[in-house]
C-alpha cells in the first residue's frame, strides 16, 4: 500500500472512533514502518493526560529529552521498557548489552519503527478503570480491529491489555499455539504471528529488565523456530 493510500484509509477509520478528546495513535513513520522486520504492534490501554490537542504518532516520532539525556519528561516510567524491548528485537541485544539511553539517545529512535496504540482512544488519570476501558472497547470494537488489520503487524505486544479482546478478535489470526507456563507472559504464535500477552510495562510485579528479556526470548524463539 502506498503512503498515499495509506493516509487516507488511517484517516477514515480514525473518524470510527467516539469521543470529544480523542488521542489518535497508530504507525509512527510509515516508511519506516513498512522496512522494518519484524512489523511491531505494542497495545497500551490508554493515554494518560488531561487534554488531546496532540496525537501518539507525533509524541513517539520524538521521545528525546531536550536536556540530551533519555526520554521526554513524563514518558519514562512506560516508555523506558518499551524503547528498550522494541531495540532489543531489531538488534538482537538483552536488557544489559543494549547500552543507555541516558548516554546515547539514538537508541529511542526504534519508536519510529513501530505502532503504538491505546484501546481507549480519549485521555485517562495515572488509575486506568478497567470498566471503562472494556466499555469503550465494546462501543469502538470495529475501529480497533480495522486499525490493527490496517496497521497489519506480525508480532502484537499486549501491554496488560490482551483481555479486552473479544474472541473474534484473536479468530483474524488462526489457529495459534499457545504457552502459558510463565504468569509473567503468556505467548500464542503461529507461522505469521507472534501475540504476547505481557504485563503493562511499568508494572511492579516484574523488574523492567526481567520484563524486556522474557519478551526478546519469546521472539527469538518464534524467529528461530519459524525461521523467521
Amino acid at each position: 500500500m502506498t503512503l498515499e493510500k495509506f493516509n487516507l484509509a488511517e484517516k477514515e477509520n480514525d473518524q470510527q472512533f467516539i469521543g470529544e478528546k480523542v488521542i489518535l495513535d497508530g504507525i509512527v513513520d510509515y516508511e519506516q514502518y513498512q522496512n522494518s522486520s519484524p512489523k511491531i504492534l505494542w497495545i497500551l490501554k490508554e493515554a494518560n493526560s488531561g487534554d488531546a490537542d496532540w496525537n501518539m504518532r507525533d509524541a513517539l516520532n520524538n521521545l528525546k529529552n531536550s536536556s540530551g539525556k533519555g526520554l521526554t519528561d513524563g514518558w519514562a516510567n512506560t516508555f523506558t521498557s518499551i524503547v528498550y524491548t522494541t531495540n532489543g528485537i531489531f538488534t538482537g541485544e538483552d536488557w544489559d548489552s543494549m547500552g543507555n539511553f541516558n548516554e546515547d539517545q539514538s537508541i529511542i529512535d526504534v519508536m519510529q519503527k513501530i505502532a503504538y496504540i491505546n484501546v481507549k482512544k480519549v485521555p485517562g488519570g495515572s488509575q486506568a478503570d478497567w470498566n471503562l476501558i472494556k466499555q469503550y472497547y465494546s462501543e469502538n470494537k470495529i475501529g480497533l480491529h480495522q486499525q490493527i488489520k490496517l496497521i497489519n503487524p506480525e508480532i502484537i505486544i499486549f501491554g496488560g491489555t490482551y483481555n479486552f479482546f473479544d474472541d473474534d478478535f484473536f479468530d483474524l489470526f488462526g489457529e495459534l499455539e499457545s504457552n502459558v507456563e510463565n504468569s509473567s507472559l503468556h505467548i500464542y504464535q503461529n507461522k505469521n504471528y507472534l501475540l504476547l500477552n505481557a504485563y503493562h510495562p511499568n508494572n511492579r510485579a516484574i523488574k523492567h529488565s526481567t520484563y524486556c528479556n522474557l519478551i526478546l526470548e519469546a521472539v527469538k524463539d518464534w524467529q528461530i523456530k519459524y525461521k523467521k
